[in-house]
């Protein structure tokens, strides 16, 4: 999420943005942009995907903008767009019964991974990193999508959990339920690797 000045600045651009300046709204787009990417893609899982419905939450968002009265931060604002873009996605995915495949997901997560190992790392400690990765990419699919998200938002976006309410439409303490729960299957799933 932008930091709180980031956030001021922006205020200007949604305030002509809602006016109806598309340059404006596109500037907005920008910083938000890749927030949002990430929001979606850590909920979906694919990328292909999340280019599609982070389009999808751009437009909502240009269509509802008058409806933003600034009681909250845009972000959070575009945050929750997105989130019930991607949930709305997922729910209609299990009504049709497809099936994500963790060897989809995480080709480029793999390459990333694999640049960033040391050449003299030895055969043995790539397989553990490796068998540690794809345990927890595993336990996070396996958690629901609130969870998922919610556990995202929280460790990897750093949103603190009145933030997350907001963005999820829940109370704090369903938030914090969440997490707790999340982080509980997570660990359980990890400590068999001991």
């Amino acid at each position: 999420m932008p930091d709180a000045s980031a956030e001021v600045d922006l205020q200007p651009l949604v305030a002509r943005a809602k006016a109806g300046d598309e340059d404006a709204f596109g500037e907005v787009v920008k910083a938000h942009y890749p927030k949002v990417y990430g929001v979606i893609y850590r909920m979906v899982q694919n990328a292909e995907d999340a280019k599609e419905l982070t389009q999808i939450a751009w437009v909502k968002a240009w269509q509802r903008l008058a409806s933003f009265e600034g009681n909250s931060k845009f972000s959070t604002w575009m945050y929750r767009l997105a989130v019930n873009t991607a949930m709305d996605f997922l729910r209609s995915r299990k009504r049709r019964g497809e099936t994500v495949y963790l060897d989809e997901i995480t080709d480029a997560e793999a390459a990333k991974h694999d640049a960033l190992q040391t050449p003299q790392a030895a055969p043995e400690e790539e397989m553990r990193r490796d068998e540690i990765r794809t345990t927890f990419h595993k336990a996070l699919e396996d958690l629901t999508p609130e969870h998922r998200q919610t556990l995202m938002l929280r460790e990897v976006e750093g949103l603190s959990y009145k933030e997350i309410a907001d963005v999820m439409k829940c109370r704090m303490g369903t938030v914090m339920s969440r997490i707790f729960y999340a982080r509980k299957q997570i660990q359980e799933k990890l400590r068999d690797l001991k």
